[in-house]
């Protein structure tokens, strides 16, 4: 049998649905990295502008057409980033406003449901993340639509929002089981296959470039970076840092089963997976992904431990995202490198092969947007050949300048140590230039 549906007595106010979409706005536009920060908003850009596919599992589709969509308003390549982050930021904090308004569709009384919103709001992790050209913060959005679609015993919406958030990031895949628990079997069953047939559609329209190249590519970084202890730890720190006070009042509130059984049928599932996420073999790198599921987990759940503790819950909340935003200027350090490559690339020499360092996505977007389609990048991660000296040899064998990036700054992350050290290496055996931050080495 589905959970029952229940309509709160005090439902959301549009004027309380549009001041915790501000809210939310307000937070990431202050917190947020003004710039690229990640690869993948770098690539995802690229990819609005160019046409190309994302390699990400099923390609990302739905997210990559509203983006071209966007450019196709006569948006210049060269500003192409920053319209696309404020567009996305706008839409993805429509995740706060969406949660309470999926809260009072369990059955959560008006206030409760206003702070289980505003948790989400002030949430560091997603404040961070949604002021990026990122799948994360809009994937959420979705998937909470659809759940409270669900909760409204809507199950075709809910299918077909489901699919969207799919199709926008795979992880909100996840939130069917929460969909087949609050509409029931029969009704689940048709907003699964709903579901599944959408994204089949999508696929088939799309025609992803290869999820077998995807997970051979996931296995060789496994294989090269193993897994430790210190990555769940990492992982269990960015749980936390999605809200201290929700994720551990949610967490006792359901230990403790002090909740719904309509609140349960979305906070378990949700729990259940977030779990599974802390094993995600790159989760460590960043707080982002644990959104899909951690929002959802406890931040209903802990609404009403919050609304009885007004004054403190405002501390525990606000507190958090204070520290945050002294925390994310690293973030914003990187990112000002970032531009400066970008700046650099367009006047390196023609059919340069380039080392950029970390700022790979940068350096490919820098070169779409000048038409330097004559540039080659080696690109850390991935991508990074076997034998890098014997690359860049064979480079400039064949009459191609080699140009590298030997900055500190231009690696991040213990990952690229090696990476950098190799590449060090070789250019200490070769003769070059310095010419626009890079050492340019030619045959």
């Amino acid at each position: 049998m589905p959970a029952r549906p229940t309509t709160a007595r005090h439902d959301i106010s549009h004027r309380e649905f549009a001041a915790l979409w501000l809210l939310a706005f307000a937070a990431a536009s202050a917190i947020g990295t003004h710039g690229i920060a990640y690869w993948d908003a770098g690539d995802y850009t690229l990819l609005a502008i160019t046409g190309g596919k994302s390699g990400m599992l099923l390609g990302r589709p739905l997210f990559l057409w509203v983006s071209r969509l966007v450019l196709l308003t006569g948006v210049d390549p060269a500003s192409a980033e920053p319209v696309l982050r404020w567009f996305w930021t706008a839409a993805g904090t429509l995740a706060a406003p969406l949660l309470a308004v999926l809260a009072t569709r369990l059955g959560l009384e008006r206030w409760p449901a206003l702070f289980a919103g505003i948790a989400l709001a002030l949430s560091p992790s997603f404040a961070h993340t949604s002021h990026q050209v990122l799948t994360d913060a809009p994937a959420l959005a979705l998937s909470i639509a659809a759940l409270a679609s669900a909760a409204s015993n809507r199950a075709w919406l809910a299918g077909l929002l489901l699919a969207a958030a799919i199709a926008t990031r795979e992880t909100a895949a996840v939130h069917a089981v929460s969909l087949v628990l609050l509409l029931g079997r029969r009704r689940g069953l048709m907003a699964v296959v709903v579901a599944a047939a959408t994204v089949i559609a999508i696929v088939i329209t799309h025609q992803p470039p290869g999820v077998l190249e995807w997970f051979t590519a996931m296995s060789r970084s496994v294989s090269t970076h193993h897994w430790s202890i210190v990555d769940l730890v990492t992982s269990v720190g960015w749980v936390i840092v999605a809200g201290p006070a929700p994720v551990i009042a949610g967490l006792v509130m359901l230990v403790r089963r002090n909740v719904s059984p309509r609140v349960m049928t979305v906070s378990v599932p949700a729990a259940i997976f977030s779990v599974f996420l802390l094993f995600y073999p790159d989760g460590s790198f960043s707080p982002r992904y644990m959104l899909a599921t951690v929002p959802l987990a406890f931040f209903i759940a802990a609404a009403p431990w919050l609304t009885a503790r007004r004054m403190l819950a405002a501390a525990l909340l606000v507190v958090p995202i204070a520290i945050a935003a002294v925390a994310a200027t690293p973030a914003n350090t990187v990112a000002e490198y970032g531009a400066s490559v970008g700046r650099r690339i367009p006047e390196l020499p023609q059919n340069a092969t380039v080392v950029p360092g970390h700022f790979c996505p940068q350096s490919r977007l820098a070169a779409a947007v000048a038409g330097r389609s004559d540039l080659r990048f080696i690109c850390p991660g991935w991508e990074w050949p076997l034998d890098v000296a014997a690359e860049l040899d064979a480079a400039l064998n064949s009459g191609r300048p080699v140009a590298v990036d030997l900055a500190d700054a231009a690696w991040v992350g213990r990952r690229e140590v090696e990476p950098r050290g190799a590449v060090r290496s070789w250019a200490e055996s070769k003769t070059g230039s310095e010419e626009r931050g890079f050492r340019v080495l030619r045959r």
